[in-house]
């Protein structure tokens, strides 16, 4: 288990405030009131909970699971104690139970390998009902620039710029089209610091929708972001695919 996830999984939050993803969760919401009312909506990779949270409070029927114990806890902690499940994606056997399945923040591409990838999505073709949807966020690495970013965030105390979070994305070589994830995260007022890499597989988007069609996906149609512009540029595209009517 990365330490990003593990040990400073209470601080994660921190380093990506819940308000960066507004735009992807308010696009994920949308989804679920087109898809059915009320939806049934697993999160794969849920995290500290901020999208269970949202979704909870919409009125979906939304749970979550996270490999991680420690994202769980503070996942409960936000969005209630029935929330969230420790459970590794490569473990769902649910059975057409839900309406929506969503996985942002590049959680698929902590897979294995394309056989991986390919046994997560069919379990969660699976876990769907005829004529639910999916919608995944992954990693693109052909459009990782390799230069460092940086962000800055306000501290526990809300102090200006007392957190700092450094990160750059790879390309590498090799038939799991890999990228390679670097982080830092510093607080100042706790005086913390946390450097690890991340080994990501399957960073290719269009490989990653051809594995969601062999899956038994239909409709498999990439984005750029929630704006739903075609898929050009992005290094964190969206992939929305359908699993098809009841007959």
């Amino acid at each position: 288990m990365h330490r990003l996830f593990g040990d400073f999984a209470h601080r994660y939050d921190l380093h990506t405030p819940p308000e960066h993803y507004r735009h992807d969760h308010a696009y994920v919401l949308d989804q679920a009131k087109a898809v059915a009312n009320p939806c049934r909506m697993l999160d794969v990779g849920c995290g500290t909970g901020v999208l269970l949270d949202k979704a909870r409070q919409a009125g979906v029927l939304a749970t979550g699971i996270d490999a991680s114990p420690a994202m769980i806890r503070v996942a409960r902690t936000r969005a209630g104690q029935d929330a969230a499940t420790v459970r590794r994606m490569q473990d769902l056997d649910d059975e057409a139970l839900y309406d929506l399945v969503v996985s942002l923040s590049w959680t698929l591409n902590y897979c294995e390998g394309r056989a991986d990838l390919l046994d997560i999505l069919r379990r969660i073709h699976r876990a769907l009902r005829p004529g639910g949807r999916a919608i995944f966020q992954i990693a693109h690495a052909p459009h990782a620039s390799g230069q460092l970013l940086e962000d800055r965030e306000a501290g526990p105390r809300g102090d200006a710029d007392d957190v700092v979070f450094l990160y750059r994305f790879q390309p590498g070589a090799g038939d799991d089209l890999p990228m390679r994830a670097e982080y830092v995260y510093a607080c100042k007022s706790l005086n913390e610091l946390l450097h690890e890499e991340h080994l990501l597989r399957m960073t290719d988007a269009h490989a990653v929708a051809e594995c969601t069609r062999d899956a038994g996906f239909s409709e498999v149609v990439l984005y750029d972001s929630w704006q739903r512009d075609p898929f050009r540029t992005a290094l964190s595209p969206l992939l929305c695919a359908s699993k098809a009517p009841a007959p």
